[in-house]
């Protein structure tokens, strides 16, 4: 064929396989890895990123480097436009790889090469984890063909560009130093030649002198973090186990069905032992550039026999020459075996790829109590709310499930930048480690003062606990309320402010004690609905225990009502009562006149704006339907640190919607809210209150609903009905517990 011939068909190829890269590419959550280099990037200047990474990583920073500095442009801070630049980053991989087989001389096994590369899952899915991962395949391949076009011309400026790119490989992913040194002993595989040796000299020279000073900073720390997060791994497998691993993953990707991948591997195998046979009985010499893929394979096998790095990704300087080698054997096979290779190949790509994108939208997080993290916070914050994180851990889960909504989002390192945000005084929520409280000081210092509450606590292995502080007023209106209750306990003066915070309603009090109080009581006040029923409210005991109270001597204190987002703006009423402490609220301390609660007053309120992340904007009926927002929770137990699902439970199923009326006063109509399952639409139930109330205007309402769903059965879709109009979307889930396809030989491969 003539050369323009198969350079047309080898373009097509390679604009296929860019095409099926960006038509899967979709904005998709920061996962576990990713989280962590969202995090670093989104939280630190360049010098704290790498020390960020030395620190906690044990993996070279380039690549979030490169990250942080596309990411000061505005367009690209969402994760989805970082996911696109990660892509974009790995596209010229597919070229690359053409070139390289071309530079080697055989246009037939480039054409291989490309029709292997077109539809392979392992491939394309390293190229859609924002992880470097895709930069290092890429700079693995260029690497590659740079060392080969120095071989063909030893000139300084060949060798000189094969070093640069050796040393961007190792600062991408430390594992490259085994793919230079591949390099190097290639060049030096023939008698000495002065040029050929100065070139391999200065072709190792660049990387190894930047790579022996970088270890001198960073190895140490490095290597600590591999034996500490993998140096006691309860898996163990040997060379033969990681190599059957790494075939199985090469053609069927990572979260294929065991028995499809153990199927498909074994017949590519028997059709690749025939190639091999068929190349040794014609006497075919093997290529010298195939043998580039035995050092850097056997650093994987090592370093993963050792420390338990052993997932097939970390093999990933070695992907290229063993796609190489690959391709040249079969360019010298039979036609018929070859086609039959490549056809199969494709199939069970194409196959795996369907079954990464579907899984790995739900892959399951490191710890499932974040995700309840995630939507209680989701629940509770308002736009322009403060949220400091102390643990990256945390961080990395908040933006894994909300990585675009509007609050405002700092690590507690960041003291500088939470410190200028407060001069807002906004609602600060601080999401902390119990066990390192005393690194709460500076939140606590700058924060004296206002009203706290420690809301939520999650259990290990979370290991969190969330605490909310608002500014009080600067100049509160006490009214005189005097509401007097059994055993002496005295209600003096209440302020009710609503001018702080959206959504958030400031009571003050003053209360006092008659006479000496023997009983430990919990003060409780609750925001009430028109028909009086509880809307929120704060219970907790004062910040002088009643039994502690000095008959006579008056004490202030703060509490902070939640306005929820669900609720229409109307009237509400706040009682104020006591209850004996661990009773769970009742029986209540009683007025003098028999009552079991003192009215406090009774006023008009707005509820909290919901948090809208990236605007949707899709007319149903007489509204506008904002933003959608679906997750699933699986039931979990918890059993000492270890924690798993609850076999049998059915998952809940919570979706969100936000809209906004289009009349100039519209009664707020809750759309009813259905999901298509295998057995056709199944209606969800509102978890928020939306009946009756009013709004004027262009008023943005938020509305929960939530349904149970068995662990078998995934989702598809979420119809909105809005009257007679109604709005569909995908939202496809399925149960963090096990499902249908068999995992199990992930234990191998791990989760990307």
């Amino acid at each position: 064929m003539r050369k323009t011939g198969w350079l047309s068909i080898s373009t097509l190829w390679l604009l296929a396989a860019w095409m099926l890269a960006l038509a899967l590419w979709r904005p998709s959550l920061a996962h576990n890895d990713e989280a962590h280099i969202v995090w670093v990037i989104r939280t630190h200047d360049l010098p704290g990123l790498i020390a960020a990474q030395i620190r906690l990583d044990g993996q070279p920073p380039l690549y979030s480097i490169v990250l942080w500095a596309i990411q000061q442009v505005p367009l690209f801070r969402t994760v989805p436009m970082l996911y696109f630049v990660g892509l974009f980053l790995a596209f010229p991989l597919y070229p690359l790889m053409l070139r390289l087989a071309w530079a080697l001389g055989d246009r037939r096994a480039a054409r291989v090469l490309t029709v292997l590369l077109a539809f392979n899952p392992f491939a394309l899915g390293m190229l859609l984890f924002l992880r470097a991962y895709s930069l290092t395949l890429m700079l693995s391949a260029l690497t590659l063909w740079l060392a080969v076009r120095a071989d063909r011309r030893p000139t300084p400026g060949r060798a000189l560009a094969w070093g640069l790119s050796g040393l961007l490989l190792f600062f991408t992913f430390y594992y490259g130093a085994f793919l230079v040194a591949a390099t190097v002993l290639w060049l030096l595989r023939r008698p000495y030649e002065r040029a050929r040796w100065l070139a391999a000299a200065l072709g190792a020279g660049i990387p190894g002198f930047a790579g022996v000073l970088w270890s001198a900073i960073a190895l140490l720390p490095a290597i600590a973090i591999v034996i500490r997060h993998q140096g006691n791994p309860g898996i163990r497998p040997g060379p033969p186990e990681m190599l059957l691993n790494l075939w199985l993953t090469l053609w069927s990707g990572w979260a294929a069905d065991a028995r499809l991948a153990l199927a498909a591997g074994g017949a590519l195998g028997a059709l690749f032992l025939g190639a091999l046979g068929w190349a040794a009985r014609g006497r075919i010499p093997v290529p010298a550039s195939v043998l580039l893929g035995a050092i850097p394979l056997a650093g994987f096998l090592i370093g993963g026999w050792r420390y338990n790095f052993f997932a097939a990704r970390y093999a990933v300087v070695a992907l290229p020459p063993l796609w190489l080698g690959i391709a040249f054997l079969l360019a010298r096979a039979p036609r018929g075996l070859r086609a039959a290779f490549l056809g199969l190949a494709g199939l069970i790509g194409l196959i795996g790829l369907s079954r990464a994108m579907a899984g790995y939208v739900q892959l399951p997080e490191n710890n499932p109590w974040y995700a309840e993290i995630g939507v209680y916070l989701r629940e509770h914050a308002a736009p322009g709310d403060v949220v400091i994180v102390q643990a990256p851990w945390h961080y990395q889960a908040l933006l894994m499930h909300g990585p675009d909504l509007p609050w405002r989002l700092f690590d507690l390192n960041e003291e500088a930048e939470w410190r200028a945000a407060l001069r807002d005084r906004p609602v600060v929520w601080l999401l902390g480690v119990p066990a390192y409280r005393g690194n709460w000081a500076p939140v606590e210092e700058a924060l004296a003062g206002w009203i706290r509450d420690e809301l939520r606590v999650w259990p290990l292995p979370a290991d969190a606990v969330l605490v909310r502080y608002v500014p009080p007023p600067e100049t509160p209106v006490w009214r005189p309320i005097r509401a007097r209750f059994a055993d002496g306990l005295v209600v003096e003066a209440a302020a009710l402010d609503r001018e702080g915070p959206p959504g958030i309603l400031r009571v003050g009090l003053q209360i006092r004690a008659s006479e000496r109080i023997s009983q430990a009581y919990t003060l409780f006040i609750h925001l009430l609905d028109p028909a009086g029923r509880w809307i929120s409210g704060s219970d907790a005991e004062p910040p002088v225990p009643t039994t502690a109270l000095e008959p006579g001597v008056p004490i202030t204190l703060w509490r902070a009502l939640e306005v929820p987002s669900g609720i229409p703006a109307d009237r509400y009423r706040v009682a104020v009562g006591w209850y004996p402490t661990g009773s769970g609220g009742w029986p209540r301390l009683p007025t003098v006149d028999g009552a079991d609660a003192a009215a406090l007053g009774e006023l008009a309120l707005q509820p909290r704006p919901p948090l809208i992340g990236r605007l949707w904007r899709h007319p149903c009926g007489d509204i506008v339907l904002l933003s959608l927002n679906g997750i699933r929770l699986t039931a979990y137990q918890q059993k000492g640190p270890d924690i798993f699902p609850i076999p049998g439970q059915p998952d809940r199923l919570r979706v969100e919607l936000v809209w906004e009326t289009t009349g100039a006063e519209a009664e707020i109509r809750p759309p009813e809210v259905l999901v298509e399952a295998r057995g056709g639409l199944r209606s969800l139930k509102p978890i928020t209150g939306l009946e009756g109330g009013r709004r004027l205007g262009r008023a943005k309402l938020f509305g929960a609903w939530e349904g149970r769903f068995p662990p078998e059965e995934e989702t598809k879709r979420v119809v909105v009905i809005c009257g007679e109009d109604r709005v569909s979307a995908d939202l496809p889930t399925r149960s963090r517990q096990r499902w249908a396809w068999n995992y199990t030989w992930i234990f191998w491969n791990r989760m990307p």
